[in-house]
């Protein structure tokens, strides 16, 4: 294997991949190609991106008429937690995270990711969170019902008593997918900042680099904070803490705060590559180039900051702002 030093990185060389270009094999193995890691996020994300889709329709089946004649109403709950979860955690970051796996290294002239090995272990938990959330359908009293924001004290219920239940699945699911994504915010933005081509500045940088390496900038910093929150209530459910429980002095508004820290700004992950996808496609088809490059550029790092400090709102109905007297 060869190691090519570039700004005080060592990463692994071409000549370390040795899978033939038609080797399908390659895309089921433990490959540090970044290009083969994108194709497995692609491809890993579309097919729970279907799953997801059922379990929309199978939600939608059920409000065609008021009453509860498709699905039972615990069901329809588990179905509509694991809509969102899995649209959110199992399709939409990890298929972005594949565009820009595939892209990023070959826009700025760098070879591989940093951290190639980083890159292939958190890409192979991505399928670890999928079977957690799919086997949680197979255990007494089914998958977690608490929406995919888990607000406790909702979520600390535990009808069945069973130690493994739908909401631990749940949790250590999104722990798991938290953990994966900051490594991978982690080798983005060492990638960006470390691996441009000699001569490529920030501000020669293309735009859908700026727009990738501001959202990877949410999920280094914000992303903490809701794995953080899904670990603690999982300790709440499974060794007695009390971080959230307010029948022992817990305080279930912390949560979400830990909640709604990274999941508003996790919309603007969502939508920055999308804006950069943009910010590259139209100056091609409309054969012009883009203006204001450099407002296109700072503004997408604008957005990252001012996401990181409006997250209260969502939860405005808590009388936040009232001085207890």
């Amino acid at each position: 294997m060869t190691n090519v030093p570039i700004d005080g990185i060592s990463i692994v060389g071409e000549s370390s991949h040795h899978e033939s270009p038609g080797d399908w094999k390659r895309y089921f193995s433990f490959s540090t190609d970044h290009k083969v890691i994108g194709i497995q996020y692609l491809v890993t994300s579309f097919i729970f991106f279907l799953v997801g889709g059922i379990f929309a329709m199978v939600i939608r089946g059920e409000l065609m008429t008021p009453e509860s004649d498709l699905i039972d109403r615990t069901v329809y709950n588990g179905m509509f937690t694991m809509h969102g979860t899995v649209m959110l955690f199992l399709w939409t970051f990890p298929s972005l995270v594949g565009f820009a796996n595939y892209l990023v290294p070959l826009m700025i002239g760098a070879r591989d990711m940093a951290f190639p090995r980083l890159n292939a272990v958190a890409f192979w938990m991505v399928p670890v969170v999928g079977i957690l959330l799919m086997s949680s359908f197979f255990i007494p009293g089914g998958p977690a019902q608490a929406g995919w924001w888990a607000y406790p004290p909702v979520s600390l219920q535990n009808p069945t008593g069973n130690l493994i239940n739908g909401q631990v699945l749940w949790l250590l699911a999104v722990a798991v997918s938290g953990v994966s994504s900051i490594m991978g915010a982690v080798n983005f933005v060492t990638t960006i900042v470390k691996m441009r081509a000699p001569g490529m500045g920030f501000f020669k940088m293309p735009l859908f680099v700026w727009a990738v390496f501001s959202a990877q900038i949410i999920q280094l910093f914000g992303l903490p904070a809701l794995t953080a929150g899904a670990v603690m209530l999982l300790l709440d459910l499974t060794c007695g803490t009390a971080f959230f429980d307010p029948a022992r002095g817990g305080n279930p508004v912390m949560f979400q705060h830990y909640f709604w820290f990274y999941s508003h700004p996790a919309v603007y992950v969502i939508i920055l590559p999308i804006f950069g996808i943009f910010s590259e496609i139209f100056p091609v088809y409309s054969r012009k180039p883009l203006f204001g490059y450099k407002v296109v550029a700072v503004s997408s790092i604008l957005i990252a900051v001012v996401s990181g400090i409006v997250w209260v709102h969502h939860i405005n109905l808590l009388g936040l702002s009232k001085v207890d007297k």
